[in-house]
């Protein structure tokens, strides 16, 4: 069963906290967005630790163990999303999409589902082309699990159940066909600490007269058919690197120590 660490750094080296991370969870494949190109020492690092540096958009850096191939594939996603195929032991092949969505302040609504249904489309067409659909799509979305980008069929389609009356796709009227849809087992995670603390991923709040202080903005979905070989109780926001907090005081991520995002782990048995 791979173990798999996602964490936007905020283009800082963090290198020694995510070295640990994977020393501390077994990690085998590490997802970095907004990777510090040109200053982490990463490759380096995560070489004594059987970890190699995988080919990748500049926005990221992933590596993976020796034994777990990953290839990228030639899909144009420009630079905010990489499609990979992932071999582990098993020999069983599946996909892997790592993505940097548009975020909400800088790009309006249209352009943030525009890329996700173009994310969806592109995993659509690499899965007929490889006669399966073990997708799991993986990154900083930059929205949360029920923003309607992410959840309408026109946007990822990506929604908290894991099927429909048996089937893993369903009726949109008006479409004319059945819509395939993907699992997000990150709804069961928002707000689930037990304290307020580590509740999502990001903390941010303004003087909107709606706001939700702490956003799910980094997430996991994946295809229905995969949530038998995807252990939801694996899937967890950390919050402590040995002895070292991610959060500040108030219990909010520490840019100073590290990211403004908290990093996520989760399993996969493919």
């Amino acid at each position: 069963m791979a173990a798999f660490l996602l964490w936007n750094v905020d283009k800082k080296p963090l290198d020694g906290l995510v070295q640990n991370l994977v020393r501390q969870l077994q990690i085998d494949v590490v997802l970095l967005v907004e990777y510090a190109f040109g200053v982490s020492q990463l490759p380096g690092l995560l070489l004594n630790d059987g970890l190699f540096k995988r080919r990748s958009p500049k926005r990221f850096g992933v590596f993976t163990r020796a034994n777990h191939a990953l290839k990228l594939r030639r899909y144009r996603l420009a630079d905010r999303a990489g499609l990979w195929r992932l071999t582990p032991p098993s020999g069983q092949e599946g996909l892997v999409v790592l993505l940097h969505g548009y975020d909400r302040r800088n790009y309006d609504d249209g352009t943030r589902r525009v890329f996700f249904r173009r994310v969806a489309d592109t995993v659509r067409r690499c899965e007929a082309s490889r006669g399966h659909r073990r997708t799991v799509i993986t990154g900083d979305f930059n929205a949360h699990p029920f923003e309607s980008a992410v959840t309408d069929s026109d946007g990822l389609h990506a929604i908290g159940v894991r099927t429909i009356g048996s089937s893993t796709a369903r009726k949109v009227r008006g479409a004319g066909v059945a819509a395939d849809f993907f699992y997000n087992p990150t709804w069961r995670l928002y707000g689930q600490q037990q304290a307020e603390a580590g509740a999502a991923t990001h903390y941010w709040i303004g003087e909107s007269a709606r706001e939700l202080g702490w956003h799910m903005l980094d997430q996991v979905v994946l295809r229905p058919e995969e949530s038998a070989r995807f252990p939801e109780d694996q899937l967890r926001i950390v919050t402590q690197v040995g002895g070292i907090s991610l959060l500040d005081a108030d219990g909010l991520p520490d840019r100073q120590t590290a990211s403004d995002h908290l990093p996520v782990v989760f399993r996969w048995n493919l």
